[in-house]
């Protein structure tokens, strides 16, 4: 590079020393008297190329003689086995590079700045407002450096440990019903007296409570809305029922005459009309006076309920036991109800679930084999009621003899037989 360049001057010198301008066979001498006749006539396109030449390679490459030989040169490796990469894998290299739309705005030159210290602030007060944010911004890194360290420490606490935290616990789940219940003992293929006399009690319970509320609908609604009407009755009541309102009553009439015969007199005014009359001296004094002693007096009432407070904190402090006690009480009973409520079903569609029937078996009919014992349900509609306890599907209801589609809206329909579709052969 050196040799080129000093090559490179002396033609120059040569070139500036001596010019020589050809036109055909004839040599033209130039001026050389000024500096403007100078640059007119020297030629100079060998060099202005050359330094061309050598500005693109530093905008290409950089400057060569400040580079290592690492980075000008790179060791060449033996593919791998497998070295052809999926499609899968070019799609992702291809989304993790830069977008070709950003390509013309990126600089490709690797010249460097010639101006290495551009912009300088010298204003004191920036200086020290841009100090402070840089200080900042070094904290905040360093907090969330230290949160991330805490964060990929190996965790040596006991996460299933019980602790009393003293928060609530989430309930991960609607209910906390059992997948398969046990069924009582009392419903044994031989059980004992004891339990089957308990499941016997059972069953009668709630048998009474079936008939309970059996008999309470008959009355509160057969027995009120039962009744047969004769077409007389039904038209009687349906008469008093769409005329009421229509027609005034006797007594309305004689009240009406007495409103109508007041109207007829002179207007009379229900409150008389206020006068402004300003107090005396003597009557404000009075007031003030009364005034001040009712304020006296409720200040001495507030003085002596303080007193008999004090006298009372003994009963206060039982009484404050007493209702410490009883709110204890009944966040026990709260507890137990909580519980309780884990084992109902929840509200999964418009219908409730409805508990199916004991399984009761009469004293008739009880066996002491296994040969002889007869199943009292089926194996599949236990599951579908437990399903539907769980809330994993909605209770529903099928009405026998019904069709599944349009029940809602399902009627009879009667069919007739049009007089311009009679069948052939028929006279009229």
């Amino acid at each position: 590079m050196d040799e080129r360049l000093a090559a490179v001057e002396k033609k120059l010198n040569v070139q500036f020393s001596r010019v020589r301008v050809f036109a055909g066979s004839k040599v033209r001498h130039t001026s050389k008297k000024n500096k403007a006749s100078w640059r007119k006539n020297v030629d100079i396109s060998d060099v202005e190329g050359f330094l061309e030449e050598q500005r693109e390679h530093e905008r290409i490459a950089g400057n060569v003689a400040d580079r290592s030989d690492a980075e000008l040169f790179v060791e060449e490796k033996k593919p791998q086995k497998g070295g052809q990469r999926s499609r899968r894998e070019l799609r992702k290299q291809q989304f993790e590079g830069k977008p070709k739309f950003c390509a013309a705005l990126e600089n490709t030159s690797k010249v460097a700045d010639p101006v290495l210290k551009r912009n300088v602030i010298t204003n004191k007060e920036k200086l020290l407002a841009i100090g402070k944010r840089k200080s900042k911004a070094e904290a905040v890194s360093v907090g969330v450096r230290k949160k991330k360290v805490v964060k990929d420490k190996v965790v040596t606490k006991d996460l299933w440990a019980d602790e009393d935290s003293g928060k609530k616990p989430i309930r991960a789940r609607p209910n906390a019903v059992s997948n398969v219940e046990l069924p009582p003992a009392g419903a044994s293929y031989n059980p004992s007296i004891d339990d089957y006399n308990e499941l016997k009690q059972a069953v009668v319970e709630s048998e009474k409570k079936h008939i309970k509320r059996a008999q309470h609908l008959d009355r509160v609604v057969t027995a009120k809305f039962g009744k047969k009407l004769t077409p007389e009755q039904r038209e009687k009541q349906l008469f008093e029922e769409m005329s009421e309102g229509l027609f005034e009553k006797p007594s309305k009439k004689s009240s009406s005459k007495k409103e109508a015969e007041e109207d007829t007199e002179d207007y009379k005014a229900i409150n008389a009309p206020v006068q402004n009359k300003k107090k005396t001296r003597a009557q404000q004094n009075k007031k003030f006076r009364e005034v001040a002693k009712r304020n006296a007096a409720v200040a001495l009432k507030e003085e002596l309920k303080k007193l008999a407070d004090i006298n009372r904190l003994p009963e206060m402090n039982s009484k404050l036991a007493k209702t410490e006690k009883n709110i204890e009480v009944k966040r026990g009973r709260r507890a137990v109800r909580d519980e309780e409520k884990k084992q109902l079903p929840g509200r999964v569609a418009y219908m409730q679930y409805e508990a199916p029937e004991p399984d009761f078996v009469e004293p008739t009919q009880l066996t002491d084999k296994l040969r002889t014992v007869a199943p009292n349900k089926s194996l599949v509609v236990d599951r579908f009621k437990s399903l539907q306890k769980r809330g994993l599907i909605a209770p529903k209801k099928h009405r026998d003899g019904i069709l599944r589609t349009n029940r809602s809206t399902l009627k009879k329909w009667k069919r007739y037989t049009l007089n311009s579709h009679k069948e052939e052969g028929v006279s009229a």
